[in-house]
């Protein structure tokens, strides 16, 4: 029935968003967010505008920071959205880190984590599982971890694919001058799109399915034309063209798991965290020790990705307890997301040394998927093939605007040239009028990793006189389905022991009561309280003998669990 639910409430977050044109005044006080729509791109004064909207119109249910300042001194904004009702403390909590924007041209992510806050905020109140789930589960999302690169991408002419890394100045070309000479809007129509010549001894031909499409010479057959590459002109005067563009590192390839140095994984910086938004992030995400789901979101290729990202399932020895729980994750994911593919990222796409979710999984234990949003042209299925399918997608869905038929242009260096290709909204990132439904659909899809974080519960079964002691008999349980401590990090130590103690007494002894008719086992006890070294597994429940002092009057079961979160129940 929750499927359901989430699937129905695809019509109900659509119908506001689809028939809306421009972001109108947030004149309703019963919509106060209503100003924040998705038919556009967020640059970064109306991103943090939106954010501090959300923040004003919800001040009990968001807290809004900073995580710190990227190269050029823009800010990593953080909102975090809570119910502040729920039964446990707003950082005591299991909580959720959603963020995007990683690559600075994959812009979409931002609109989609941004999305989910707002969704969160009006959903709260119209649906109970939205409700329930903000009362047990914090959300930390940073909507734009590398803010400088969206900037260009959004203000300056550009292709789809750059710029990319966060900005770090490279003198490509060793002539004492940096990032001097990158890609140029040759015609002045804001896109970088690609030039080609007249040459009878190039390598293509015009394609016969397509005249915007070229294809490559056969065996005897004259050429008609050579590429040259990006736009862009001669700007240093050395006879080169875009040979010292904007120089950054990769920071999907710069966190501190799996790195290497730039010989092996191109990206991944002088050193890990040598970044200022790495390294903000990362040790934000360490400040937050209670974040038990990742999301983070990239483009493109309509993919629900999982590590390890570094090696295979068989090279690292990945458990199959921990696969089955990405397994049943993703499934749910591919009913929300249609056509997107649920992927290991070794083995079925490519080798990421340094990533993000690498870290956040295989350094902190923690569950994390990375989506790619939007590509090869067109959404969920609605689209197979290659460049000639692109291209009546393109003349259907967006009445042929994506692609810029060739046109004949000057060029100070190599005279007439044509210029030709697609435009920067079409193939990595979305075109507007597709933005709603992406959002959705991805957030829902989130939101059902978040519900799936441990959910701790304890109950005082009986107290007893035991001996010269008094024993306490608690059980304590996990509702959800993801456990408190993953089988990698049980294997690699990565969180500390969930721990059992008692307001009022310390814990002189405990034992764990496997089942009926079974032998207890006796467990470890330090600093007066009962240690769980292997946690509480998901939908499981562990019944445990606390044994304190018989004159000792416990007041309260607390349960303390890294990823579970802190629980505290009264003793009867």
């Amino acid at each position: 029935m929750r499927f359901v639910r989430r699937c129905a409430a695809l019509a109900v977050a659509l119908a506001p968003l689809v028939g809306a044109a421009r972001p109108v005044a947030a004149e309703d006080p019963s919509r106060p967010l209503v100003g924040i729509t998705f038919d556009r791109y967020y640059d970064g004064a109306a991103l943090e505008s939106a954010l501090k909207t959300i923040h004003a119109s919800f001040p009990l249910f968001t807290r809004l920071e900073s995580m710190g300042t990227s190269r050029e001194g823009r800010p990593l904004w953080v909102i975090s959205v809570f119910d502040p009702s729920g039964p446990r403390a707003i950082d005591d909590r299991p909580a959720m880190y959603i963020d995007g924007n990683t690559h600075g041209n994959e812009v979409q992510c931002t609109e989609v984590a941004l999305f989910t806050v707002k969704y969160l905020l009006e959903r709260k109140d119209a649906d109970p599982w939205i409700g329930a789930l903000l009362k047990r589960v914090t959300f930390h999302v940073a909507p734009c971890v590398n803010p400088d690169a969206r900037e260009r991408f959004l203000h300056r002419p550009n292709d789809e694919h750059s710029p990319r890394r966060v900005l770090r100045p490279v003198d490509d070309d060793r002539d004492g001058r940096a990032d001097e000479d990158g890609p140029d809007d040759v015609d002045g129509d804001g896109d970088i799109l690609v030039m080609r010549v007249a040459d009878p001894n190039g390598d293509l031909v015009d394609d016969e399915r397509d005249p915007r499409l070229m294809r490559h010479v056969k065996p005897g057959e004259r050429g008609r034309w050579r590429v040259l590459g990006a736009e862009g002109t001669d700007e240093d005067g050395d006879g080169r063209v875009n040979e010292d563009g904007p120089g950054g590192v990769d920071p999907n390839r710069n966190f501190p798991c799996e790195w290497r140095p730039e010989a092996v994984q191109g990206g991944g910086g002088p050193y890990p965290l040598s970044e200022p938004e790495t390294r903000a992030t990362a040790l934000w995400v360490l400040a937050h020790p209670r974040i038990a789901a990742v999301q983070s979101y990239h483009n493109a290729g309509r993919m629900i990705l999982r590590p390890p990202a570094a090696r295979t399932d068989r090279e690292a020895d990945f458990p199959a307890e921990d696969k089955r729980l990405y397994d049943e994750l993703a499934s749910r994911g591919q009913l929300l997301l249609p056509g997107y593919r649920y992927m290991q990222i070794r083995e079925e796409l490519y080798q990421v040394w340094g990533g993000f979710v690498e870290w956040t999984a295989h350094a902190l234990g923690v569950p994390s998927f990375t989506n790619e949003l939007w590509g090869l042209f067109g959404w969920g299925t609605s689209v197979v093939g290659g460049d000639l399918e692109a291209l009546r997608w393109n003349d259907v869905a967006l009445h042929g605007a994506g692609f810029v038929r060739w046109k004949k242009a000057k060029h100070p260096t190599y005279g007439e040239v044509e210029l030709g290709g697609w435009r920067r909204y079409t193939i990595r990132s979305t075109p507007v009028d597709f933005l709603p439904d992406l959002c959705v659909r991805n957030c829902l899809f989130t939101l059902e990793h978040a519900s799936a974080v441990p959910d701790l519960d304890v109950r005082v079964v009986e107290q007893a006189p035991a001996g010269g002691a008094r024993r306490v008999r608690v059980v304590v349980e996990n509702r959800a389905m993801m456990p408190t401590a993953t089988a990698w990090a049980r294997r690699h130590g990565l969180v500390p022991p969930d721990v059992v103690g008692l307001d009022g007494a310390a814990v002189l002894a405990a034992v764990e009561l496997p089942g009926p008719g079974q032998p207890g086992v006796p467990l470890p006890v330090k600093e007066g309280r009962a240690r769980l070294v292997d946690g509480v597994g998901g939908t499981a429940s562990r019944t445990l003998d606390l044994f304190v002092d018989a004159a000792a009057k416990p007041t309260a079961v607390v349960v303390s669990s890294r990823l579970g979160g802190l629980v505290r129940v009264a003793v009867p």
